[in-house]
Parts: C-alpha cells; structure tokens; sequence
C-alpha cells in the first residue's frame, strides 16, 4: 500500500492509543500501571484482517488473527503502547512509517484469540 492509496474516508474505525503507565510499591519496585489514552494519538483508523491461524495448546487449538492498522502519522508511537479498537485492547506488533514520508502508520497488531 502507497501514501496516495489512502484516503480519509478509508479512515473509518474509531480507535485510541494506550500506554502503559508506571507505578512503584513501599519497597520501589516499579509495576505495571493503569492504561491512559496517549494524547495527540490518532482517533480514526482503517483495520483489516491480515492474516489468521490456528494455535495448538493443550487439548484444544485457538484461532488467531493478525490486524493491520492504517492512521495518520504520528510521532512517538512505540511497539509497547497498544490500540483499543471496538473496546477490545490490542497489542502492537510492528510500526511500519509508509515510504518514509511522515504522512501514514501501518500498524500490526496482535488480534487476539478469536471467541
């Protein structure tokens, strides 16, 4: 996909961009905080199925799908951060600048198992 394949209007799902923050216990040992929304992220994003398969566990195989994710660019996204689309928190994968231009994100995310 190309930067002037892209249109706004392609730009359909509502989505919001999380990081994780920090907390410290009495001894300072640093845990996992509470999610925030992470400000100036992009809110409208094109989300596609990219792939799928099948996970073995014990007694029983799970579906897994892979999402790709298409925004706006923005600067300070990190693979730590995650994206909350239709109120289900997905982690990100891999952060793919289109051509380097600064103008469009390709997000992979890990979809989940599917239910």
């Amino acid at each position: 996909m190309k930067c002037c394949d892209i249109t706004a209007g392609m730009l359909a799902t509502a989505v919001a961009f999380q990081r994780q923050g920090a907390a410290s216990n009495v001894n300072g040992d640093i845990l996992p905080g509470a999610w925030a929304t992470i400000t100036g992220s992009p809110t409208r994003a094109r989300v596609k199925a990219a792939s799928g398969m099948e996970r073995g566990q014990v007694q029983r195989t799970d579906a897994v799908v892979v999402l790709k994710v298409t925004v706006r660019y923005v600067d300070g996204l990190r693979d730590s951060d995650s994206v909350v689309i239709r109120g289900r928190r997905h982690n990100i994968t891999f952060l793919d600048n289109l051509e380097f231009a600064d103008k469009f994100l390709l997000i992979s995310v890990d979809g989940g198992v599917a239910v």
